[in-house]
């Protein structure tokens, strides 16, 4: 006879539930599946992601709507009905990281347990050895909270996919060890991007004070998706020296202990750099350190605001970093900057569009550098900060580019300064909106040349706009309203005549 206990699918887990392993393996376990023998299956599922436990086989299948089909989810199985590779699997959407023939690894299939206190990342580590050997293939981890004492290492064509907030991933380090990494790919200590390629990491949950979280190092063709962040010792993510990585999901909404400076890290391994490792269960073993540039990768769809305050929300380290595009996100909370480019890094090419930053000390961060940047891109982009107590320095800053749009932009806030250049060429802002300073809405302090149109200067202390020495700026379209002088000019300004 089936079970009928009440059924819950996999699909109503919220990225915002305060669920932890205990209570997902009890409901997952105790209340979310029917059991039955498989002859008993229902022929169709009632919705999507619904579960059923075939008693007889030791498997758990999985209703998919999509393939209007019953699809492997979990279990050992037996000797008459070993664990199969399916369709579910099969049609991810990682598209780099399978083709229609690859099968699916089960780890629970192999021996490891997400119990909470079994150490597993050596198991791990052999396990993804056999799925590169293999050619490649999908690891599935059920829900379960697994311990990794060493940082496994993924290999080309692999996809590590758990079950979203359920599976989660702690990485165990020796005291003096700490940040670590969690995970990482082979080929790390590899010149260029001869690291592993086309793997990806989907629908996991970290939770791992003591260690740094995903780490591609000297990859490319990586693919991180529905990343939950909770406790870390850095990052949750460190693109170390890295191409064509996607972020694309990713959700820091818990923190708590640990010391993350940064939750998103894009990063270059530069020669000396004594950081950016993996740990070997005995050994710290630093990346590949020959310069090699983080180049064209994207975070989107995110959401950063952790409870343990940190410095950053995304750092661009140690650059060069070319090509990077950060959007369609939300980041609350740091202590000194929403987004930040160390000062002196070479930063070439970068987007941020469709990003909101409030309540932070400041928005973005683009640190000083005389020239040598190129291409910079900021659109529809909100700054805003209420607390006086945690409004610092500008609300945007950036320095040293050839050719910048700054475009639909809001900073709102007690920022010292609203809007602040130096050191600009070919500078373009429009629709832009700077209210709220103590100082001014619109600094451009030392040798900018810009034009500036269609903007709101608003509830400032001193100036809406000042022109500092050896800046040009052409203006029109400008529009007062509460500033203590509308223009103060120690270069040169231009206002163009509206008709």
């Amino acid at each position: 006879m089936v079970d009928h206990t009440p059924r819950l699918g996999l699909g109503t887990y919220e990225q915002g539930e305060q669920w932890d392993h205990t209570d997902a393996v009890e409901a997952i376990d105790a209340h979310a599946i029917v059991r039955g023998p498989i002859a008993e299956r229902p022929a169709t599922g009632e919705y999507d992601d619904e579960l059923y436990h075939a008693t007889d086989q030791g498997i758990t299948w999985r209703w998919d709507a999509a393939s209007d089909d019953w699809t492997y989810f979990s279990g050992r199985g037996s000797a008459e009905q070993p664990v199969p590779g399916t369709s579910h699997f099969e049609a991810a959407q990682f598209t780099h990281a399978r083709t229609e023939e690859t099968p699916v690894w089960n780890v629970e299939a192999h021996g490891i347990e997400g119990d909470g206190t079994t150490e597993v990342g050596q198991a791990v580590h052999d396990l993804f050895e056999t799925v590169a050997e293999a050619g490649g293939g999908i690891v599935y981890f059920p829900p379960g909270r697994y311990l990794l004492e060493r940082t496994p290492l993924i290999g080309d064509d692999t996809l590590v996919l758990g079950a979203g907030r359920a599976t989660v991933l702690v990485g165990i380090r020796p005291d003096g060890e700490n940040g670590r990494a969690l995970l990482s790919n082979m080929g790390y200590d590899k010149p260029g991007y001869d690291g592993a390629s086309n793997w990806g990491v989907c629908n996991v949950r970290i939770d791992s004070p003591e260690s740094t979280g995903i780490m591609p190092a000297h990859a490319e063709n990586v693919r991180l998706e529905r990343i939950y962040g909770d406790r870390v010792h850095y990052h949750h993510i460190d693109v170390v020296s890295s191409k064509n990585v996607v972020i694309d999901g990713y959700w820091a909404t818990r923190g708590g202990e640990g010391t993350s400076d940064a939750p998103v890290q894009f990063d270059s391994q530069q020669s000396g750099t004594g950081w950016n490792s993996v740990w070997d269960g005995s050994d710290d073993v630093l990346v590949a350190d020959d310069g090699t540039p983080t180049e064209n990768c994207t975070l989107k769809n995110f959401e950063i605001d952790p409870a343990n305050d940190p410095d950053y929300g995304v750092h661009l380290h140690r650059g060069t970093n070319e090509g990077i595009t950060i959007t369609d996100g939300t980041i609350t909370g740091c202590g000194y900057t929403a987004i930040r480019a160390d000062p002196d890094e070479s930063v070439a090419d970068l987007t941020i569009d469709g990003v909101s930053c409030l309540e932070n000390a400041r928005g973005i961060t683009l640190g000083h550098v005389a020239d040598g940047r190129r291409e910079l891109t900021v659109s529809n982009v909100t700054i805003r900060t209420a607390d006086g107590d945690v409004a610092g320095g500008s609300g945007l800053y950036a320095a040293g580019f050839d050719g910048a749009a700054i475009s639909n932009v809001t900073v709102d806030g007690p920022f010292t300064n609203a809007i602040i250049f130096d050191d600009m060429t070919d500078l373009k802002l429009s629709s832009v909106t700077a209210t709220g300073a103590d100082h001014q809405s619109f600094r451009f302090r030392e040798n900018v040349d810009a034009t500036l149109t269609t903007a709101r200067a608003a509830d400032c202390g001193t100036a809406g706009v000042y022109v500092g020495p050896g800046s040009h700026v052409a203006y029109g379209g400008v529009t007062f309203d509460d500033v203590g002088d509308e223009v103060v000019v120690d270069g040169e300004l231009r206002e163009w005549a509206s008709s």
